[in-house]
Order: C-alpha cells, then sequence, then structure tokens
C-alpha cells in the first residue's frame, strides 16, 4: 500500500525565508499544482489572507512543529492505519496532504492529479492550541472524508466529553434519561441515534425501546442475543462495531447507519437494568474515549436512575437534629445562596449517613440547591463540595463520618471569615436557647407535680426571661387580659439601676438552671417592682397592631403612653398570649438599666417563654381536649374503639344489649365513587345514631364501617325500635341501609362472647334482611 500521508509542512514552511510581498509568488511556484490552485480557490481572497499571516506565529509554529514532527509522523501512521479495512484504505482513492496554510480551516478535500486529497492545514490546527493533538485531527477528517464532507475543523472529543460530563451531572433526576439523549445528540457530531434499551420488567430476556432521539426504529422489543444490543446484554460487556456491514448478527435500523455502540447499564449486583446505544452514520468514528464516557454515563445512572428508589429514601429518612435543624434555620434568615456538589457512590448502604443529611438540606432549604451529583468508584472518593458567593467548603470522607458538631466547628475553623463569622454567631446563640430549654423543662417538669403552684410558675418564667443565662432582659411584666384589658399582674426586676446590680448578681448565682430557685423560692413571693404597677392596665385596642402572637421590638415613641406608664426608658418588647384566638395574656420586657438594644436571641427566648406559658396557664383546658379528641371519631362524631376498649376492660355492670351494625354494599360505594362519597355516608351515619339512641345509651365506631350500640336494656322491643329509629332517619339520609346483630349481656356470656356473636348475628341479618337476636 502506498504512503496514505504526505507530509510537505517543511516545503511549504520555505515561505519565511521570503519578504511578505514575495508570498503570493512563492505560493504559485509551489509544485504541487493542481493541489495549491484547488487548495487557494477554496477561500474568498486567499491571497489577501496569505498576507496578512503573522510572521511571528507562523515562526512560532515553525519552531514547535521542528521539535515534533518525528514524533507526529510516527502518531500519524499508527493512528491512520489501526482502522485500516474499517476505512477501506485498500481503495487507495484519497491521500492526506499535511501543510502549514492560511490557518482559517482545518481541513479541505480537492481534486489531485489520480485521487482526492485531504489538505489539513497543521498551521490552522496549531493556532487553536490542538497541535499535540494532531494524529486524532487527521484520523477524524479521514472519517468525515468517508461521510462524504468535504470539509472542517476538529473538534476535541476530550473537551465535548469533558463539558458533558458537567452538564450531565446538574440534570434533574425528572426525565434524565431523555435529556441525556438531547445531550448526546445536540454536542456529539457523529452520535446519529442516540437512545436506551430497557429491561422488560414483566418478561425475561427482552429489551424494551425506551427514551431516544433520532430516526424512529421498528426494533422496540430486541430478545437478548440478538444483534449487537442483545449481546451486550448477554454477555454484559460493552460493544463496538465500528462497520455494521462486517456484522453477522447486526439488527439494521436504517440504510444510513455504518457503526454503533452499546454500552450495558448494570445493577448493583451485577443483573442488567437497560444499556445505552449509539449509531453513527459515520464508518470507524469511535474509540476508548466513547467507550468511557458512555460508560461513565451508564455508571451515574446507578444512583440517578438504576438505585433512585433506594438513596430518595435513604435521603428522605436523613435525621436532622434539633440542633442541626436550629443552625439550617438560622441560615435561612441570612440569604445566603449556595450549591451543594455531591460525589456519591453508587451503594446506597456506602454513602456516609451526613452525605444524605447535606442531600436533604440542599433540596429543604429555600437557599440551597444540589448543583451536581457525581458517581465515584471508590467509597473515600466521596465528599460534598459547599460553594457561596464568599467562598466554598470541602467535607472529604473523612468529615462526613465525624458527628454533626464536628462538622459544624470545622467549617467554623476553615471556612472563609465571613461565612465562619455568621456561622459562629448561630451556634452561640444555639447553645444558649438549648439552655432555655432546658430551663422551659424544668419549669414544665415543676407545673406537672401536685404542689405547683401558679405564682411560684409565673415568676419561674419572668426568671427565664430576664436570668443572664437565659433571655437576659432587665426586667419582665406578666399581663392577665379580661374583658378587652390585660391586667398587670406580676414584674421580675429592679427598680432602679443600683438595685438592678444586687438582683443580677442575685440571680446569676442560681447555678445556670431554674433547678435552685423552683425549690427555695417560697410561693408568697412577691416582687418588690410589683408595688409600683399594681392595678395598672393595657387596654386591648391600644396595642392592636402588636397582638399576632409574635414578639415585637416596640420604640418608645410608637407607645408612648404605655412607655411613661411602666418607667420604659428605650425599646421594649412585647408578646400576645394566646390559646388559638383566645388571650391569655401578655408579656412586656425591656433592657431599662443596661440599655443594650434588645436582640433577636432575646426575641426568641421571649417567644420560646411565652409560648410555654400559654401552655401552662391553659394545661387543663389542653388536656380535656386531648382527652376529648381521644374518645371521639372525628369523622362519625361517635366513640372511638379505644373507648370500646376501656369501656369493656372497666368490667361494666348491669344488663344490656350490645348491638353490631354493619353497613351494607359500602365497599361498593367506597370503588365506585370514591372514599370522599364514603366518608359523607359514614357522616350521616354517625349523625343519625346520636340523634337516635337514648342518653344512657353508648354508641362507638369498631372499624371502617362497623359500629357497636350499648344499649341499657335486654328488652327486644326497646332495642329494635333503637335501631328502627337510626335505620328510618340512615335511609331518609342516604337511601342506604346497614345490617343488625343483637346479643344480650350478661345472659349470653362475657362481653367478649357477647361482642362476637353480635358480630356473627349482624351477617346473618345481611341475609335476611332484619334485625337479629337470638
Amino acid at each position: 500500500m502506498r504512503s496514505l500521508i504526505e507530509n510537505h509542512i517543511d516545503d511549504f514552511l520555505e515561505i519565511l525565508t521570503y519578504e511578505k510581498r514575495f508570498w503570493k509568488d512563492f505560493w504559485d511556484r509551489l509544485p504541487f499544482k493542481p493541489i495549491t490552485e484547488n487548495y487557494a480557490k477554496r477561500f474568498e481572497n486567499f491571497y489577501d489572507k496569505l498576507s496578512k499571516i503573522s510572521r511571528n506565529e507562523l515562526t512560532e509554529f515553525s519552531h514547535v512543529y521542528e521539535e515534533q514532527k518525528e514524533k507526529l509522523k510516527e502518531e500519524l501512521s499508527i493512528r491512520i492505519r489501526k482502522n485500516a479495512r474499517d476505512l477501506e484504505l485498500s481503495r487507495e482513492d484519497f491521500v492526506v496532504y499535511l501543510i502549514a496554510g492560511i490557518g482559517e480551516k482545518d481541513w479541505v478535500v480537492v481534486d489531485g492529479k489520480y485521487e482526492k486529497v485531504i489538505v489539513f492545514d497543521v498551521f490552522s490546527l496549531w493556532k487553536k492550541g490542538k497541535f499535540s493533538q494532531l494524529s486524532d485531527a487527521v484520523y477524524q477528517a479521514v472519517v468525515h472524508f468517508r461521510h462524504g464532507d468535504m470539509e472542517g475543523d476538529y473538534y476535541d472529543k476530550s473537551e465535548i466529553f469533558s463539558k458533558l460530563k458537567e452538564e450531565i451531572t446538574k440534570l434533574d433526576n425528572e426525565n434524565l434519561l431523555q435529556n441525556i439523549c438531547k445531550l448526546l445528540d445536540k454536542n456529539v457530531p457523529y452520535y446519529n441515534w442516540t437512545g436506551f434499551y430497557l429491561m422488560d420488567e414483566k418478561e425475561d430476556g427482552i429489551l424494551v425501546l425506551g427514551p431516544y432521539v433520532g430516526e424512529p426504529t421498528e426494533h422496540v422489543r430486541i430478545p437478548v442475543g440478538r444483534g449487537i444490543c442483545g449481546q451486550a446484554a448477554a454477555t454484559k460487556l460493552t460493544f463496538v462495531v465500528q462497520d455494521v456491514s462486517s456484522e453477522t448478527n447486526y439488527l439494521s435500523c436504517s440504510p444510513h447507519v455504518k457503526s454503533e455502540i452499546v454500552v450495558p447499564i448494570l445493577r448493583n449486583d451485577g443483573s442488567v437494568f437497560g444499556e445505552i446505544d449509539i449509531d453513527s452514520h459515520f464508518k470507524a468514528p469511535f474509540d476508548e474515549r466513547d467507550t468511557e464516557f458512555l460508560e461513565w454515563i451508564a455508571k451515574q445512572l446507578l444512583v440517578r436512575v438504576v438505585h433512585w428508589k433506594d438513596f430518595e429514601r435513604k435521603i428522605k429518612i436523613a435525621y436532622l437534629d434539633s440542633y442541626l435543624s436550629f443552625i439550617l434555620n438560622e441560615i435561612v434568615k441570612y440569604n445566603i445562596p449556595f450549591d451543594v456538589s455531591l460525589y456519591v457512590h453508587h451503594d446506597p448502604e456506602k454513602v456516609p449517613e451526613n452525605l444524605y443529611k447535606i442531600w436533604r438540606i440542599a433540596r429543604k432549604l429555600r437557599n440551597a440547591k444540589v448543583h451536581k451529583i457525581v458517581v465515584v468508584d471508590n467509597v473515600d472518593e466521596q465528599k460534598a463540595e459547599m460553594r457561596a458567593n464568599l467562598g466554598g467548603f470541602l467535607l472529604s470522607y473523612q468529615d462526613l463520618q465525624r458527628p454533626v458538631p464536628e462538622i459544624i466547628r470545622k467549617m467554623i475553623v476553615e471556612g472563609v471569615e465571613e461565612i465562619s463569622r455568621v456561622l459562629f454567631f448561630i451556634h452561640h446563640n444555639a447553645t444558649r436557647l438549648a439552655q432555655s430549654f432546658v430551663n422551659t423543662r424544668i419549669i414544665t417538669e415543676y407545673v406537672l407535680k401536685p404542689e405547683s403552684n401558679v405564682n411560684t410558675i409565673l415568676y419561674a418564667f419572668l426568671t427565664g426571661i430576664t436570668a443572664g443565662y437565659s433571655g437576659s432582659f432587665n426586667r419582665a411584666m406578666f399581663f392577665y387580659y379580661t374583658d378587652g384589658q390585660f391586667v398587670f399582674q406580676k414584674a421580675l426586676g429592679p427598680r432602679s439601676e443600683e438595685e438592678a446590680h444586687g438582683i443580677w448578681e442575685a440571680i446569676e448565682d442560681i447555678e445556670l438552671n431554674m433547678s435552685d430557685f423552683l425549690e427555695t423560692v417560697s410561693k408568697d413571693f412577691r416582687s418588690a417592682l410589683e408595688l409600683v404597677y399594681e392595678g395598672k392596665i393595657i387596654r386591648q385596642d391600644e396595642i392592636t397592631q402588636y397582638l399576632d402572637g409574635e414578639p415585637h421590638i416596640v420604640a418608645k415613641g410608637d407607645l408612648p403612653k404605655i412607655a411613661e406608664e411602666f418607667d420604659i426608658v428605650n425599646e421594649f418588647a412585647v408578646m400576645a398570649l394566646k390559646s388559638g384566638n383566645k388571650f391569655v395574656g401578655l408579656l412586656l420586657a425591656d433592657n431599662n438599666f443596661d440599655r443594650k438594644p434588645i436582640s433577636d436571641y432575646q426575641l426568641a427566648v421571649l417567644k420560646d417563654l411565652g409560648n410555654q406559658m400559654v401552655l401552662v396557664l391553659e394545661n387543663k383546658r389542653f388536656l380535656e381536649a386531648i382527652k376529648e379528641k381521644a374518645e371521639i371519631d372525628a369523622l362519625t362524631g361517635l366513640r372511638t374503639r379505644r373507648s370500646l376498649e376501656e369501656f369493656i376492660a372497666s368490667s361494666p355492670v348491669g344488663q344490656f344489649s350490645v348491638a353490631f351494625l354493619d353497613l351494607n354494599e359500602f365497599k361498593l360505594i367506597n370503588d365506585m365513587y370514591g372514599h370522599e362519597r364514603g366518608d359523607e355516608v359514614l357522616k350521616k351515619l354517625g349523625k343519625c345514631i346520636n340523634l337516635n339512641i337514648r342518653k344512657e345509651d353508648l354508641a362507638f365506631r369498631y372499624g371502617g364501617d362497623e359500629i357497636v350500640l350499648i344499649i341499657k336494656s335486654v328488652e327486644k322491643e326497646v332495642v329494635r325500635k333503637v335501631i328502627e329509629r337510626i335505620s328510618e332517619c340512615f335511609a331518609r339520609a342516604t337511601e342506604l341501609s346497614f345490617s343488625t346483630g343483637v346479643a344480650l349481656y350478661p345472659e349470653e356470656g362475657d362481653i367478649y362472647k357477647v361482642l362476637k356473636l353480635a358480630d356473627e348475628r349482624s351477617y346473618k341479618s345481611k341475609i335476611t334482611g332484619k334485625i337479629e337476636f337470638e
């Protein structure tokens, strides 16, 4: 076989020995006609462009070329002849001329004396910084020439695939496979059909066509083993076919297809999930870079598609404790947007719990987002990168093994100054609030004791608001609500600056929590500050804008009358204590003596303690409401099954009848009209029962559409009348009916046996249509 590549770069670089005004003459005298003439004709104003070439640039190129030409010569020969059969080099219908041209187009095809000539301008390639890729660029030109292209510029596969990898990691999971197809089709010139085949979940051994971009194909179902796709699935190996015409087991999709590459997508257990299929209209366009890139995609899909349900479950159950939740909620307030990049192992069981937490946080916070997800091969390659405008932070695999507080500490110590400052401030407040929560718990435990009294409870809360280890307000006052006004009741704090120091010292001696206070304070204790403000009130209409149940900072000038009434010298905090829409009281607190601005932290403590005060003061009503909800079924208004079990466990005395009601054709109603209609039916049944049972009777929702009545009579006629009244009411309301079985207690056995008999008789009632007794 004759020489396929002719290197004439040295001949063309002789132009540098001429003055620029003779460059045109030099070109015309080159002994490569008609190639040089035909090449020049391919460009508009060719000689003008020739004269504008920078001599310095061309000289620099000549030096680089001289250093590497021997190496490139060897690489070129190997690269082209590696695929000699696929590229049909034996036809000897073209030759490649390497020249130093005008640097405008990497290659063009012109007519030579006997064959086509691919004129490759190595100077053009060098100007793009791709000189070292010359062998790849020439091979690419030959591939495109065989495709019928007459000119082109080199595209660097490595760069294309690198950019595509970055884009794929940023894609959302929704429509991921389809979007990957679109990306590849748009960005890889020789990917002419891109698609996925997925294993049929219902029929073993069948590949089903999934998302794709390209011409429609008749091969929508391919048995494993048939065609190139089937072989890849059968062997679990990547198949690269540079010339499909040479394959006996090829399933033709289109006459345009010349080559194909298929990469299997394997689950973690080694079974086949599906495969990536690429068809090309070019002969021999694929190399190891395509294989590596497509196998990389298959690996990414292990997390994003194949095992996504397992990862999704792990993300959802990642536990965010109270400390971390507080940190996150505070970060949101600073509105620092940040991106999170996750590097994840494909086995969900080998991913650190903290990485799942970060993943969940990035999806949960409004100022964060998952920037990209990259699947890694090795467990210890896993990491999380967080980047904000202010700077970034990297958590390595080793970091992700640490407890959350240690991770926060590392971020504070090693992060950029501005973010570290914010994190430290948030962490500091978290520890202070934690102490406040401890005090609240101590107060709550005290409240639950039989010997607790309201006076001590109120002073305990006011101490929490004013103590240095908690709220740190100078003064705090509690007002109770009655008849449209808040009446002063309790206060804690100094009356003067001198007195302030003595009180603060006493409070600081309480060993950093409320235990000592609650153990030593007398139930008859009364603050001296109360003597000053006893009997004073704040009218509801004076502070309407502050009565939403949230703590507010109020300037002295905004409420001057109240500020004067209570000797407030600067701003103060106010919070209405509300239980639902009902007012319980009012808290007022200030920094009258140290004159410090009221901080967000102080407001947070005031809100927490204020809300706890509401719970305590409304304790009896709250517990009664909970008890009522536990005993009454929300849908029917009847007593719950739990209430029935308590009734049975109480060993009921006396005689009574147990009636078991079971709706007829209730399942049909749910199936035909939906559960919303079924709920309406149950509501109407409950209403009819409550309207028609007697005062001494009891009604329980046993479960679903089953009702148990305890009728305090064993006379059949009395029982029948109660049930018939319910039945008539229910029929009028719904045109439906129920079956009823009745058993007598204790005549027919213990309560459990009687309940069972009534249930059995309700089944008989479905057949007879009557109320069934014995």
